[in-house]
């Protein structure tokens, strides 16, 4: 993967010393960056569902649905406050805290809540990094986009709450995965428009081979390669996503990528500034 898309490592995180909750790859809670047991995979999935609602108050009833769904087990109330029971006996043994500031599982108005700071969750931490990078792309600022688009990436080091298994986490997952793929797709458009498309190349190649109908991958990988003087093998990379969408779907690449096919097969020297990323939109004076 390239240099550049890895140099950046973002602002430092928040105080190690406090709790801190990782909802991407395996769920974990790290103290002083170790580790704590969390107890069976269910009641691990109750804190992701909990995490995943932070701020908000889930009935029982609820989190039964997010559990187990439409066919969840006869004593299914009893084993949520089991879990609940156990989630806080971890909580109160990992961060012993006499001032309150630990992360607290409360019961409210008829439901839970888990109250901790979203600086101390890594999911909460990305959301806030990519909308930041998504917004400075929005307004012209490549360079710094970028950057906040790899201190977001790096924070990804897995799918949500990996090996758990619950409805809400199936759910969950699918809407992360579209949302980094954006996010990611983003990352690499201003890769290009900041004239490092060699650098981007290798990225482009991981991400799709990840996720191998991606029509924008594929568009801005042969823009990269052809930019890179490697024309035939964006012609490679078209007719392998040709064959592939034939094959799987039945049909032919969109009219983007065929156009882009066009142009690179005429070698049209207005690819070489060709912008991936749209131009910021200027502000029309008052009155107009």
């Amino acid at each position: 993967m390239s240099g550049v898309l890895l140099r950046h490592r973002g602002p430092a995180g928040p105080d190690p010393g406090r709790p801190r909750f990782v909802l991407y790859g395996p769920l974990r809670l790290l103290v002083d960056g170790a580790p704590v047991q969390l107890g069976p995979p269910k009641q691990q999935a109750l804190l992701a569902a909990l995490l995943l609602r932070l701020d908000l108050t889930t009935g029982p009833d609820q989190l039964i649905d997010a559990l187990w769904g439409a066919q969840p087990p006869a004593y299914a109330k009893n084993l949520v406050q089991k879990y609940v029971s156990g989630l806080r006996g971890v909580l109160a043994a990992a961060a012993p805290d006499p001032s309150g500031d630990g992360p607290r599982l409360l019961f409210e108005g008829g439901g839970y809540r888990l109250d901790t700071d979203k600086d101390l969750i890594d999911l909460y931490a990305y959301e806030r990094l990519a909308a930041t990078g998504t917004a400075l792309a929005s307004n012209g600022s490549p360079e710094e986009a970028a950057q906040h688009l790899d201190s977001a990436r790096i924070l990804v080091t897995g799918p949500l709450a990996e090996g758990l298994d619950a409805p809400v986490l199936e759910r969950e997952r699918v809407y992360r995965d579209e949302r980094f793929l954006a996010d990611m797709e983003l990352r690499a458009e201003l890769e290009l428009d900041l004239g490092r498309h060699r650098n981007a190349i290798p990225y482009l190649y991981f991400m799709l081979h990840k996720h191998p109908l991606s029509e924008r991958l594929s568009w801005l990988l042969m823009l990269a390669l052809f930019r890179a003087d490697r024309g035939a093998e964006a012609l490679a990379v078209y007719d392998e996503y040709r064959r592939r969408v034939v094959a799987e779907l039945g049909t032919d690449p969109g009219r983007a990528l065929r156009t882009l096919h066009h142009r690179i097969l005429a070698q049209d020297p207005e690819l070489t500034s060709l912008r991936a990323v749209p131009a910021p939109r200027t502000p029309l004076p008052p009155g107009e």
